[in-house]
């Protein structure tokens, strides 16, 4: 199997930039083999993922969109740029070790996830060692004589029973394999992607088998052992080294760390940010550009069913807010902030059925609250705040489009999780 080494100065790397709902030509997706994270519309491409792809000397880097790079030449704008990439791919390992691993991950991806599982049981545990027991039929070891009685037919001799072959317990120490193994990934992960990624532990190889080169084999060994181990954080152990192991046997020439769900990111980041960065102001709020003293208890509550239905029937339609707050006024009325995180290439172009919809069934809920409410959108530019439709005069209905700064919010949300 052809493989390949990264060179040690990653900023002597060709670098390409792009952004996550960029069009792109069938060549150049072609280049970087990442089909599988296009959308196709009307026969064109779509980028629709953020993250990095290194291939060989060169690196794709793909921002959110709304996240402005300039393009880069000089080494001093390729370290700037790489940085600022492993924090937002600092943020999404985050994220999947809070939420899992989102639905649909190809294999080609660098399985970040599970490298992070045997970083994690190597700090704790140190490298994987356990003896197993079994029982084999033989002459050698101490006899099993429960089951030598229970599983050999005896010979009658002499008026004695005698018992040929005996069962014997023996003793087998099967971690060698699996403490290679172990060895092998923390080493390979720390040596192929140290300048690429944040927060990889430095680690020395103690073993050189070449075995590790034979992938498949591998994959089928740790498949066996793992039929042997009954404990629960062992049997995650081998699934995380077959998952290692199986990327290194279907990666194509190139590595991948990156997502197809940054919406997800995107919601949580904003959730938090919201929390941190709004300020009541009578009955009404703002967003404020500098984090509040009192952080707010925005939340996310569980989805609700619609329909009026009768006792024990189940509902065919419910809805979920995605942050939500509510505080009280005055003793006869609540003022409710209802807000719903967008991730759009451009800005809004269409009227928000959704979020109105979500104004009337609360309206329905509470005749007298103040309902403030918008929808969160990422931009490049500016903290802005446009009217996305007023009618007030009419049933009360006003909604807001609140575009925040993208490299704000990450910024904000980096520091939070580094204090």
């Amino acid at each position: 199997m052809e493989t390949y080494k990264m060179n040690n100065d990653v900023l002597d790397y060709h670098f390409e930039i792009i952004n996550d709902g960029n069009e792109l030509t069938e060549s150049f997706c072609r280049k970087w083999d990442i089909h599988s994270y296009c959308d196709r519309y009307n026969e064109k491409l779509k980028c629709s993922f953020v993250g990095m792809v290194v291939k060989k000397d060169n690196i794709l880097l793909s921002f959110p969109k709304h996240y402005h790079v300039d393009k880069v030449t000089l080494r001093d704008e390729k370290s700037k740029v790489l940085q600022d990439m492993k924090d937002i791919l600092h943020i999404i390992k985050r994220d999947r070790e809070l939420y899992g691993v989102e639905p649909g991950q190809l294999t080609d991806t660098i399985p970040i996830d599970a490298y992070q599982y045997i970083l994690t049981y190597y700090l704790e545990f140190g490298l994987y060692h356990r003896q197993l027991r079994d029982t084999v039929k033989g002459y050698k070891g101490h006899i099993n004589w429960h089951q030598t009685i229970n599983s050999i037919r005896p010979l009658l001799s002499d008026g004695n029973f005698i018992y040929s072959p005996f069962v014997v317990n023996c003793e087998y120490d099967e971690s060698i394999f699996i403490t290679e193994c172990m060895d092998y990934v923390l080493f390979d992960f720390y040596n192929t992607f140290q300048t690429l990624l944040d927060d990889i532990h430095p680690y020395k190889r103690q073993f050189y088998n070449p075995i590790f080169d034979e992938y498949d084999f591998c994959i089928a060994k740790l498949q066996i052992l793992s039929g042997r181990l009954f404990k629960d954080y062992e049997r995650l152990l081998l699934k995380s080294l077959i998952r290692y192991f199986q990327w290194k046997s279907n990666r194509s020439k190139s590595s991948k760390f990156l997502t197809l769900y940054f919406e997800l990111v995107w919601e949580r980041m904003i959730h938090l940010y919201l929390s941190n960065h709004i300020r009541i102001l009578g009955d009404d709020y703002e967003i404020t550009k500098e984090a509040q003293p009192c952080k707010l208890n925005i939340i996310k509550p569980d989805s609700v069913d619609i329909e009026q239905r009768e006792l024990g029937e189940k509902s065919r339609f419910s809805i979920q807010f995605d942050h939500y707050y509510e505080t009280s006024i005055n003793t006869e009325q609540p003022l409710i902030l209802l807000f719903d995180s967008k991730y759009f290439t451009n800005d809004v172009s269409s009227f928000n059925y959704k979020q109105a919809f979500y104004y009337y069934y609360l309206r329905g809920k509470n005749k007298n609250a103040i309902i403030r409410n918008a929808l969160i959108l990422p931009t490049s530019g500016k903290r802005e705040t446009v009217v996305h439709v007023d009618r007030q005069h009419i049933d009360g209905l006003y909604i807001r489009e609140e575009y925040i700064n993208l490299k704000a919010v990450i910024s904000d949300y980096k520091k939070l999780f580094s204090s």
